[in-house]
């Protein structure tokens, strides 16, 4: 007598080892000891610390998924997994601003003001010439 695995159930088990092995990577990723992991940035040790955070829920989800629910069944994971979005979302908005070009304020405003202000024909006067703008006070 030859049994066979429901499809549904080969599903959620392929669904579940995708799961861990993307923990394993992670966990990998940021197991490199106390001496190393305290020669880090500031900024490096809150993107390790995200991950943490979403490597406890993804384990949290893996626990409620092996008792039959899942994440939605858990109001305490739903809010945990809510921060963890906010926090990742805080990170990538951190670097996006440090991957971001930085701005010299005074040499734009110069490129703007010799760009309004047109450079007069060498045949006309400096009598007809428009005078060059005035800085305004902030």
């Amino acid at each position: 007598m030859t049994t066979t695995i429901p499809p549904d159930l080969i599903a959620r088990l392929q669904k579940f080892d995708q799961l861990i092995t993307k923990i394993e990577d992670a966990i990998e990723e940021i197991d490199v000891g106390t001496d190393k992991h305290f020669e880090r940035s500031a900024h490096e040790m809150a993107l390790v610390d995200s991950m943490s955070m979403f490597l406890m829920d993804s384990l949290l989800w893996a626990v409620q998924a092996t008792k039959g629910g899942g994440a939605d069944k858990n109001e305490d994971l739903l809010i945990d997994l809510a921060r963890t979005k906010r926090v990742t979302a805080d990170m990538k908005a951190i670097n996006a601003r440090q991957d971001a070009p930085r701005i010299n304020k005074t040499a734009a405003a110069n490129f703007v003001r010799s760009a309004l202000w047109e450079v007069p024909e060498q045949g006309t006067s400096t009598e007809t010439a428009p005078d060059p703008p005035v800085k305004m006070e902030e």
